[in-house]
């Protein structure tokens, strides 16, 4: 997902100059392909599905299905009919009202305090590689106090604005992701087609999946998340020519793209190497070992690997960390304490982005008592899941309302039949809640300290949301009285 916002700095100052001129150039069914596909497209997902064998494969397609389509299609529909909004905190502000605008704007900042982390304790596994210091893996105050400072770094440069960061971006994208398909996929493709042995079996009983198990049901909804991202485009729909024509092509192209990727990369990757659950967090590096033992490189591809991720991350990072409190500042700034929406001399929204920094500084410290860097990795990812995916019921379920008490409105797209419409929503909608409910669910073998955090973490997370709005709306009420 992080390669959205370095797509961003390319994108805007274009936007920007073109609404200056006379002649706003629009986007295609090309330009809007290439946005979502950088929007979507992670390869750390890559590793993640190879841990379940050559099944994946259809469950891509599931994910695909379930989730991706049906949502692109629905942020396609309500961002061409109300452009000027753009995001998903306003179309549920027009839906169901400020109340539960604010709330999904809550979990959708919130949603990052795991993210972030689990982000973060990759940057450590990327630079224990660049630098050739695979100790600093293992060793779990000493990649803690690796990330904090990195975080805490980027954060109070993101405080004083963002042209460093654009630079950085700048940088970051192409060499992080587009060096790294280039060598996995060309590496993986040569490993098929020389003749050497596939450390995975394909066949026909090896791909369908011999039983469905909560685990695999918990497994699809995990790769959903790998498609997150469409609602981001909301910003942009308004520049997006012929939406009917436009948006349904680019998403289908967009589908096929990623799918492909996702589904080819998780081929190479199974062919190379055999992948275990607790090795996901070095997954990619151990790709890249067999790779350099395989062809005899006389350079070591892991390390080439992780310089790129560092660069790559590092450049996006201040984006990452902006993106999120610009969004919940902008739906809460009339809610807020003045305390939290202060902004600084640099207009940027300073108290947010600290309190979001400190909240990200306490699950790291906390991840720091976790065993081993995949399972920490993988619980952070797990909370991330559900605290993310609860602004996605917002959505579907504003997108039913606005399609019923909003029949009048010109929608640019949308999809024509109403049953049709309904049986999207609901596809998207099952998928959501299903994650949900099942990332609540504990795996066998789970103990308490890793199940408790998935529970406590959304619901303390709620209360607080609440407790914010109720303070903030009386704190408006109050000054109106004294205005009055």
């Amino acid at each position: 997902m992080y390669s959205y916002f370095a797509l961003l700095i390319i994108y805007l100052p274009e936007r920007e100059t073109a609404m200056n001129s006379t002649s706003k150039k629009k986007l295609g069914v090309l330009g809007l392909s290439i946005i979502s596909v950088n929007t979507i497209l992670g390869l750390k997902n890559i590793p993640y599905a190879a841990t379940v064998g050559p099944s994946a494969i259809l469950f891509w397609v599931v994910a695909a299905l379930l989730y991706f389509i049906p949502i692109s299609l629905i942020v396609a529909e309500l961002s061409t009919t109300y452009p000027e909004q753009g995001g998903i905190s306003a179309w549920v502000n027009r839906a169901f009202g400020q109340k539960a605008s604010f709330l999904c704007s809550w979990f959708y900042w919130v949603a990052n305090f795991t993210y972030y982390p689990s982000l973060l304790l990759g940057i450590t596994v990327n630079i224990s590689y660049a630098i050739n210091q695979h100790q600093i893996i293992d060793n779990n105050w000493l990649r803690t106090i690796i990330a904090l400072t990195i975080f805490w770094s980027v954060t109070l440069l993101t405080l004083r604005g963002t042209k460093m960061s654009e630079k950085l971006a700048a940088i970051g994208t192409p060499i992080g992701l587009v060096v790294p398909v280039i060598l996995i996929f060309g590496f993986g493709a040569i490993s098929i087609f020389s003749g050497h042995q596939s450390a995975t079996d394909f066949n026909a009983h090896t791909i369908l999946p011999n039983n469905l198990s909560l685990d695999t049901v918990m497994f699809i909804s995990t790769l959903m998340f790998a498609f997150a991202g469409m609602e981001m485009l909301g910003t942009i729909a308004g520049d997006v020519k012929n939406p009917q024509s436009t948006f349904p092509k680019a998403i289908g192209i967009t589908s096929v793209i990623i799918g492909a990727v996702y589904i080819l990369g998780t081929i190479a990757f199974q062919f190379v190497v055999n992948i275990k659950p607790d090795q996901t967090a070095t997954a990619l590096y151990l790709f890249a070992d067999q790779v350099t033992e395989q062809f005899h490189l006389p350079f070591h591809l892991s390390q080439v690997l992780g310089i790129c991720f560092v660069i790559s991350i590092i450049g996006a990072l201040s984006f990452l960390i902006l993106n999120p409190s610009v969004m919940f500042y902008e739906s809460g700034k009339n809610i807020l304490q003045a305390a939290l929406a202060k902004k600084n001399k640099s207009d940027m929204p300073a108290n947010l982005i600290l309190w979001q920094a400190a909240g990200v500084s306490v699950i790291l410290l906390l991840s720091g008592f976790i065993p081993t860097i995949s399972s920490a990795v993988n619980m952070l990812i797990f909370m991330a899941t559900l605290a993310f995916f609860i602004p996605y019921v917002y959505l579907i379920l504003a997108y039913i309302k606005l399609r019923k008490i909003d029949q009048s409105v010109i929608r640019p797209f949308k999809v024509k039949n109403n049953t049709l419409a309904l049986i999207v929503a609901g596809a998207g909608l099952f998928s959501v809640v299903a994650t949900i409910v099942l990332t609540l669910i504990p795996a066998p073998h789970t103990t308490l300290s890793q199940y408790a955090p998935l529970v406590v973490g959304p619901v303390i997370f709620g209360v607080l949301g609440l407790w914010f709005y109720q303070m903030g709306t009386r704190e408006s009420k109050s000054l109106l009285k004294k205005a009055s």
